[in-house]
């Protein structure tokens, strides 16, 4: 498929991303790829991150087979981390703050970031996000997320860090209901003690 053919379906799809991007992604993907990135199956990931996913054309429902291809699946986990992360920018305008404020947070590691040469782009699961009709709003930072971000190793592959925060754990229940696991985000969004899971984040 010609490129400008590929760009149109892109767009036609809210992939906002060129194809040589989302090519780049999964080349930064599979070169820094570790054992802990690889990802059992794409319906773990946040809605937001699947709409991308099922929007370039992958089966996010179907059970991985034998035949799968671990590395492809964490590349295209990854494309679609880096393809919903938000800019400096952005993430200034949403919350009200000054571009250098939000720089600061990230060298101080309080938001997360994945560098891009001199940029930064801030991946979704750290931000409170409203989906309505299509348009996604940002409404802040997942509460208490500052106290845990600073614990993570920085060697964490991004879709490693993704995961982690969105899958549910085994040590995070409610006290209603102690058989069902929390993932580390419900649990800082319902506005829990951030400390369990800074604790479970410095063991990664």
């Amino acid at each position: 498929m010609a490129e400008a053919n590929l760009q149109a379906m892109l767009q036609a799809h809210g992939i906002t991303a060129s194809p040589r991007q989302l090519a780049e992604y999964l080349a930064e993907a599979v070169e820094a790829m570790e054992e802990g990135a690889l990802i059992p199956a794409a319906q773990e990931l946040p809605e937001a991150e699947l709409e991308v996913l099922r929007s370039g054309g992958f089966d996010v429902d179907a059970r991985p087979s034998e035949q799968d291809d671990p590395i492809a699946r964490a590349s295209a986990a990854y494309s679609a981390l880096m393809e919903t992360a938000l800019t400096i920018k952005a993430v200034a305008a949403a919350l009200g703050r000054n571009e250098s404020r939000i720089r600061q947070r990230l060298l101080q590691r309080s938001l997360y970031g994945i560098r891009r040469g001199r940029s930064w782009l801030l991946p979704l699961f750290q931000f409170q996000v409203e989906e309505r009709k299509g348009t996604r709003t940002l409404k802040g930072v997942v509460p208490g997320i500052e106290q845990v971000i600073p614990t993570l190793s920085p060697e964490l592959h991004p879709v490693s860090v993704w995961r982690w925060f969105t899958s549910p754990s085994t040590e995070l229940t409610d006290e209603a209901t102690p058989d069902k696991a929390i993932s580390p985000r419900d649990w800082l969004l319902a506005g829990r003690d951030p400390k369990p899971v800074a604790d479970l984040a410095r063991d990664l």
